[in-house]
């Protein structure tokens, strides 16, 4: 076991390393007054399995709302930035210059603020010194045509159209598309016609994982790679589990919690021959099992511990240890993140001030009728439970 740690933590040491070594730094800038005084956080998706927040760097908004960073990497990646209520986003690429048009500033009202189903609007944000050649500008053409063309193709589909001809559509756009040799968007193309006949079912899930991604190397960070993986194998072992073939899935998770037996089980799959891509569908499926009530959320913890000390894939390691982050976050028995916070009479207390007791953790407003309510009820239980319970209520106005 104690190998196996070490083993796993010099593959995240080498990846985080060489990202760093090699990483060039692309400068973001702008002026924008209405932000003058804030500071402008730009995170990454860690992964786009389980869509870890990541920061990636902070700008500062002077008094004029000048505001200027860097960030370091080695490779395209989509980065994005919350603005009030909108998602601001873009593509940048290694040692490029993005100078930012910002929107004006709209801050979230209370009510939204307050709304656990508010969500913010996505914006692909203006770039004052883009052209025509720029991966930003031609994602966002190639999007406006291929939404247009998608939604054309669905309008004629619920019609009873049924001589639709995907591939005419497809070779109409890329005609338009095909002379700008950029790898990142090469590949966002492919993956995006992918899911124009994954979506349209001119092509089956088995199909469309044979052709785009059986023996295909796995692009983590393409945006149009990912979600069509995403969609081809969402829960991949419940549909798995219903053929001939896979059905031994849930007695190698959830009777013998084997990570190992669950392998060969896939194996039977022909589309996931590939060991690499059979590991990611393997995470991509304890993630999904973890939030439906099929499977037993300790045995699919035990597998998803079996796979990060048994991988060589730097990648999986991360999306392992988000998963399991993200999955026991606040759960009931396990610990959650170190905190330091000050009560009502100003003392700073910790976490660990309250151990050797049962902690009920829960988070409030004071503006919400509901919190209010539940309040009262949280005195009952302490009243009778305080020798062994501690309520640490978290007000979050």
């Amino acid at each position: 076991m104690q190998k196996a740690l070490i083993k796993s933590f010099l593959i995240v040491v080498i990846l985080l390393l060489s990202t760093k070594i090699f990483a060039q730094p692309v400068t973001i800038s702008g002026i924008s007054k209405s932000y003058a005084g804030d500071e402008i956080v730009f995170y990454k998706y860690s992964d786009l399995i389980t869509m870890t927040e990541e920061e990636m760097g902070r700008c500062k908004v002077e008094k004029n709302g000048s505001f200027y960073c860097e960030i370091k990497t080695n490779e395209t990646i989509y980065i994005f930035s919350h603005l009030g209520i909108y998602r601001i986003y873009l593509f940048v690429e290694p040692g490029k210059t993005y100078q930012l048009a910002l929107p004006a500033k709209e801050s979230k009202t209370e009510a939204q603020r307050l709304n656990p189903y508010f969500r913010e609007t996505d914006l692909f944000v203006g770039i004052v010194n883009i052209n025509k050649n720029d991966l930003n500008f031609l994602i966002n053409s190639f999007d406006l045509s291929f939404n247009e063309k998608f939604e054309a193709l669905i309008n004629d589909t619920y019609k009873g159209n049924t001589k639709i001809n995907v591939d005419s559509i497809i070779n109409t756009i890329e005609a338009r598309y095909a002379p700008y040799n950029l790898s990142y968007f090469n590949i966002y193309r492919y993956y995006r016609y992918g899911l124009l006949k994954q979506l349209s079912y001119i092509q089956k899930a088995k199909s469309t994982s044979e052709h785009y991604f059986l023996n295909k190397p796995v692009k983590y960070n393409n945006m149009a790679f990912m979600e069509l993986f995403n969609l081809v194998y969402d829960k991949y072992f419940i549909f798995f589990s219903r053929t001939e073939k896979g059905n031994a899935v849930f007695k190698d998770i959830t009777q013998d919690k084997s990570y190992y037996a669950l392998k060969k089980t896939l194996a039977s799959d022909d589309v996931l021959s590939n060991d690499t891509l059979k590991e990611l569908v393997v995470l991509k499926g304890l993630y999904d099992g973890f939030f439906d009530d099929k499977f037993s959320r300790s045995a699919l913890l035990t597998i998803l511990d079996s796979l990060y000390f048994t991988t060589k894939i730097p990648e999986h390691l991360v999306i392992a240890e988000n998963i399991r982050t993200k999955v026991t976050h606040l759960l009931a028995g396990f610990v959650p993140a170190p905190f330091e916070l000050y009560d009502s009479k100003g003392k700073l207390l910790k976490l660990n001030d309250f151990e050797g007791k049962y902690i009920y953790l829960n988070f409030c407003t004071t503006s919400s009728y509901t919190c209010l309510k539940e309040f009262t009820i949280l005195q009952k239980l302490n009243e009778k439970y305080k020798q062994r319970l501690q309520i640490v209520t978290i007000c979050v106005d």
